[in-house]
């Protein structure tokens, strides 16, 4: 019972531990990870959210606008007035004093309003909700901009890993050069000089697998970044390269952000340009107000049912035109800029289609390039250790010396070294592809 009861425990802590851990098998699934982590990404959905408030506030300036008042005066001390006397029946050429008013006065009112004709106000509402619908296409360019990072890490990564593999390999049969030259210089049969030769391509070599382990770590640590993991957090790519280079390079790519953006912004500088030309229009305004007053001796407020004082209330409606005549000429040269800057934008998104049409087929010429750049250096690669292997069992049988062992396995080196270079080109390429071929 006891040994069951240990293993479920064991099983709870693998279990935890699993699922703490952050695994990715493409770059796909870091993407996808992106998507809900990344901080740029979180970021400028909080801005598009802002926008959507924005559009609401623009259309809720359209709704009337009502607006109570209320408002109590005590008057401490009432202004004195001279009266002439023989107004209130006293002699002649006699003045009298009073004071005119009460004491306490109360009022309250409601005024209403509302835009009956203003074309600013619903030209207002369509930039706010076109440019909602553009900082949707902004979210699209920040995620493709961050799939690029992404891309560049993960790619990063499993290009030194394999370039770590490759060395690891090498660093072998590096050594086994070394030593051979190492005791046949202890048997008189070759000098000095080859045995140092020996040695730099080991020390080469295990450079190479050092730089390639350490910087596989930094790109591992880069994409934690991007991803919003502490440098604590576990992660393990269980990809290999090999698994992760399928693409159709001539699939079928989805539009660019960057040109739904262009459009966008034309639409925008059109209503702009309307809007402009709008304020040649008259506003037409409808008001109405209610107020209401009461005044007292006694502080007596919204006290009327003994008839004290009574409220004396005052209504009225009202039509309110406005047709500015002359404005200095603002209004005409405002909107000869926003004509200007419409033609603008119209030249600027027809210059941006073409240059995505024309980056879009480079993407699929630089792909096909350096897929098949890439199958030649290995090749290459393979053919110059198969050349080394040779060359080594010919040293072996005594029949050719060591400098073309030496320089055979040299040129493998600087091989392996173009074979990297051309797979780092191609995954930039490939990565390019795949990105085109996401829909933002």
């Amino acid at each position: 019972m006891l040994n069951r009861i240990l293993l479920i425990i064991v099983l709870l802590i693998t279990g935890n531990g699993s699922q703490a851990q952050t695994v990715f098998r493409s770059v796909e699934d870091v993407w996808k990870y992106a998507d809900t982590h990344n901080i740029t990404i979180k970021t400028i959905n909080y801005e598009l959210k802002k926008s959507g408030y924005a559009t609401k506030q623009a259309y809720s300036a359209m709704l009337p606008q009502v607006n109570a008042t209320g408002s109590y005066t005590d008057n401490i001390a009432l202004q004195t007035t001279l009266i002439p006397g023989s107004l209130v029946g006293s002699a002649p050429g006699t003045y009298r004093t009073l004071q005119f008013g009460q004491q306490f006065v109360y009022s309250g009112g409601i005024n209403a309003q509302m835009n009956i004709l203003n074309l600013q106000n619903w030209y207002a509402t369509r930039i706010a909700k076109e440019t909602e619908e553009m900082n949707k296409d902004s979210v699209a360019g920040t995620r493709k901009m961050v799939y690029q990072q992404l891309a560049t890490q993960y790619y990063s990564y499993l290009l030194m890993q394999e370039a770590e593999r490759l060395a690891a390999e090498t660093v072998k049969v590096a050594d086994s050069v070394f030593q051979s030259a190492s005791n046949k210089f202890k048997e008189g049969l070759v000098n000095e000089a080859n045995v140092d030769v020996a040695k730099l391509n080991m020390e080469r070599a295990q450079q190479t697998q050092i730089t390639a382990h350490y910087q596989m770590q930094v790109a591992g640590n880069n994409l934690k970044a991007l991803l919003g993991l502490a440098l604590k957090d576990p992660m393990e790519i269980v990809a290999k390269l090999t698994d992760d280079m399928k693409e159709d390079g001539a699939g079928t790519f989805k539009e660019d952000p960057s040109l739904r953006l262009a459009l966008w912004r034309t639409k925008i500088n059109l209503i702009q340009y309307k809007q402009a030309n709008s304020t040649f229009v008259p506003t037409v305004n409808i008001l109405y107000n209610y107020a209401t007053q009461r005044s007292d001796k006694t502080f007596e407020p919204f006290d009327g049912a003994r008839g004290v004082a009574g409220w004396f209330p005052s209504q009225y409606w009202s039509l309110q035109a406005s047709w500015p005549l002359f404005t200095s000429g603002n209004r005409y040269f405002q909107s000869r800029k926003n004509k200007l800057s419409y033609q603008e934008s119209m030249e600027q998104y027809e210059n941006v289609k073409n240059l995505s049409a024309i980056n879009d087929e480079n993407i699929r010429i630089n792909y096909q390039k350096a897929t098949e750049v890439l199958y030649k250096t290995k090749e290459v690669m393979q053919l110059s250790y198969e050349n080394y292997r040779h060359v080594a069992n010919r040293y072996e049988a005594g029949i050719t010396p060591i400098d073309d062992r030496l320089n055979a396995f040299r040129d493998y080196l600087d091989y392996q070294n173009q074979y990297l270079n051309s797979l780092s080109d191609m995954l930039i390429q490939l990565y390019q592809i795949k990105i085109r071929q996401q829909a933002f």
